[in-house]
């Protein structure tokens, strides 16, 4: 099977020796499914967060296979860091790595690009170690949700999160935006994929086709994440819904339910789920398109909710979910409202034998400033994608609104950090329109923006862009 092909070998039970230092172990359901697992959580305490990071290889154990990974703190799911707005995070980055450079970034996250906070230009070497000081505003664009880290030192961001080096950061606080979620169990679902010779396999928090309880009528607050490198996952949950709170950790006007998710590389959703009618409903990935040279692969199983136990009382739970609107102003309003102070066009492309990617033409040269953005300047930018597979677009240190995908006009109501780009057909080339804010003054300075897909990245397809204050 190709790179974006999903294999999710049922009867592999989970993730073995690389990850089990910090799972904690659950109970075990019908067909040797092992229920979901848990990351173990680094919290702030009195406004700081403090954690040490170490990467360096381990082995990873699915099933009946293994692979060399690259871990951090020796786990393939490593720890999720918490932190409320207004907190300072203060992690000590140690590369433990044989050969090659790496870094942290924090992925969604609205904080400051420059000298040792959120700086992908920083790039620690083998033996070495770097002091990360990240400053989260206590007010601004940055805002409660869930967010991410993972290397981004350019040219082997691919081979290092596919290793496993990746995890889960959450911003605390969407209770005070919807306060059905006050009292909510949480629940993570962060995916992974690792390739093992032809196969790929997709695991969720370090597991294959787990089983996920929840009870008939019951509330549960969904955390879904894509934190792997590569793969496009487009999944459902057989008869059973999801109602979506917030895109890539930014809140919708209104919850909006959904059958189905789409969540390229990087993406994320935060939902609730309501504990259908006692029984076993799969969570299988949907077939499609992604590449034109490639077949779609079927339909694999990713885990099974299992409703199950006394009911809760939530007759009218779906209306009293479908009822909740946030309790702060939308920033998604404001950016549907800008002025558009400028408009750029980005084209992506490739080399016909897929060895280099490239933005309007260039690969990636860190010392090269490609787009110079005014602070305060609102802009309208159209992504080309002249290739015949999906990529997306991403941009650090802001959100943006999708305005239109292929021509057609979005109505999105909520913001995103990253979106997937549909692939060039016999029609024409896929086209995303987005509305980008630079208004916050804590993102002045260099970042990047860059198809997600981290191996296309890697290859070249990324630029630098430059806030600067007016």
């Amino acid at each position: 099977m190709n790179r974006r092909s999903f294999l999710v070998a049922g009867g592999i039970a989970a993730l073995g020796t690389a990850g089990t230092a910090l799972l904690r172990p659950m109970g075990a359901f019908a067909g040797g499914r092992n229920e979901l697992i848990q990351p173990l959580e680094i919290r702030s305490v009195n406004g700081v967060l403090n954690a040490t990071l170490t990467a360096a290889p381990g082995r990873v154990q699915l099933g009946d296979s293994a692979f060399p990974g690259l871990l951090y703190n020796g786990a393939y799911m490593p720890p999720l860091l918490r932190v409320r707005l207004g907190d300072t995070m203060r992690i000590r980055f140690r590369n433990a790595l044989p050969d090659d450079p790496s870094n942290l970034h924090y992925h969604g996250m609205s904080v400051s690009p420059q000298g040792n906070s959120d700086n992908v230009f920083v790039h620690v070497h083998p033996g070495r170690e770097f002091d990360y000081e990240v400053r989260i505003p206590a007010a601004g664009r940055q805002g409660s949700g869930l967010f991410w880290y993972h290397p981004h030192a350019h040219g082997v961001v691919d081979k290092q999160i596919l290793g496993g080096m990746s995890g889960a950061l959450v911003v605390d606080g969407a209770e005070r935006l919807f306060p059905i979620l006050k009292d909510l169990p949480e629940r993570f679902l962060l995916f992974k994929h690792a390739e093992l010779g032809e196969n790929e396999i997709v695991s969720i928090n370090g597991q294959v086709d787990p089983a996920v309880p929840i009870r008939p009528g019951e509330m549960q607050f969904w955390r879904i994440g894509n934190i792997g490198a590569e793969a496009f996952l487009k999944f459902r949950i057989e008869g059973m819904p999801l109602y979506v709170l917030a895109t890539d950790g930014h809140p919708l006007s209104r919850p909006r339910k959904v059958s189905e998710l789409f969540l390229g590389p990087g993406e994320r959703v935060d939902a609730i789920a309501l504990g259908p009618q006692s029984g076993e409903y799969a969570m299988s990935t949907v077939p499609f398109q992604n590449e034109a040279w490639n077949k779609p692969a079927p339909s694999q199983p990713m885990a099974m909710i299992v409703s199950a136990g006394p009911a809760a009382s939530g007759a009218r739970a779906e209306s009293e979910i479908l009822r909740q609107r946030p309790a702060a102003p939308a920033w998604t309003d404001e950016v549907r409202s800008a002025p558009i102070a400028h408009r750029r066009t980005l084209t992506y492309s490739r080399t016909p034998d897929r060895k280099i990617f490239m933005i309007d033409g260039r690969v990636m040269e860190e010392g090269r400033v490609d787009q110079t953005v005014k602070l305060g300047d609102t802009e309208e930018w159209t992504v080309v994608n002249t290739d015949q597979q999906f990529h997306n677009f991403h941009i650090h240190q802001t959100a943006f609104l999708v305005t239109e995908v292929n021509g057609v006009r979005q109505n999105e109501d909520s913001l995103r950090d990253t979106f997937s780009l549909p692939p060039a057909t016999q029609a024409g080339p896929g086209v995303l329109k987005v509305v980008i804010p630079f208004t916050d003054p804590v993102i002045v300075g260099r970042f990047v923006y860059h198809c997600h897909a981290v191996d296309h990245e890697d290859k070249g397809m990324m630029g630098v862009i430059e806030v600067v204050a007016p």
